[in-house]
């Protein structure tokens, strides 16, 4: 019998060869062993990448940098992440140099320019202009970014975070001496700029296409989000 014989009798019974039968088995495929501890390392970056943030937050937030502060700030990050439930942090995977130092930078800058101006409320003898609590709709889907801009925000004196919606990705900050029109268009401008620098500096691409795509927000929130 003829080997196109053969063959053909193979297709009339439907029988369909798998390629991928000739392979040995774990062809082409990383190994189990190299895939947990790939995934193991990467585990175990994110928790350092998550202690350091908490660290720094709370040396951010005693504005001191002492061996008292960097040890209790270790210790609690410590607890807080082992103890108390956090939901999972996704990293992006990415982080962009030249943005990172213009939001250092521009960070810098608005803290002396805003701790100027709220000391300077204090000494005119115009009283300082009403309250206001101001919303923003994010565009990033990223709970740390959205942390971080919450942060960011509520370091820059005048302002403060009050509440957010994660689900709805909702910001809500007061701000200091926000009583017109003009005032409320330039504190959430200046939410959705620091949010513009989050996402170009460590934002996943899904971010970044977002900011294409609602490149100008405020616009947006005045005149119906499309």
């Amino acid at each position: 019998m003829s080997p196109n014989r053969d063959r053909g009798q193979n297709r009339d019974q439907g029988q369909i060869r798998d390629p991928g039968q000739d392979r040995a088995p774990g062809q082409n495929r990383a190994p189990a062993p190299n895939r947990a501890r790939m995934s193991r390392g990467r585990g175990i970056i994110q928790q350092l990448v998550l202690l350091i943030s908490l660290v720094l937050l709370w040396l951010m937030l005693w504005d001191s940098i002492t061996v008292v502060t960097v040890v209790t700030g270790i210790v609690l990050a410590f607890i807080v992440t082992r103890v108390f439930y956090l939901p999972p942090i996704v990293l992006s995977g990415r982080f962009n140099v030249w943005h990172a130092a213009v939001f250092g930078l521009w960070f810098l800058y608005s803290v002396l320019h805003a701790s100027i101006e709220v000391a300077w409320y204090a000494f005119r003898r115009k009283a300082v202009g009403a309250g206001s609590v101001v919303a923003c709709d994010l565009r990033t889907s990223s709970d740390l970014v959205l942390t971080l801009i919450a942060d960011t925000a509520s370091l820059i004196p005048g302002s403060i975070i009050i509440d957010s919606d994660r689900a709805m990705g909702m910001l809500y900050l007061h701000f200091l001496d926000c009583d017109s029109e003009e005032k409320l268009r330039k504190a959430k401008a200046q939410v959705y700029y620091i949010e513009e620098l989050l996402i170009r500096t460590l934002g996943s691409h899904r971010d970044l296409a977002a900011l294409r795509a609602r490149p100008d927000p405020l616009n947006e929130t005045e005149g119906g989000r499309s």
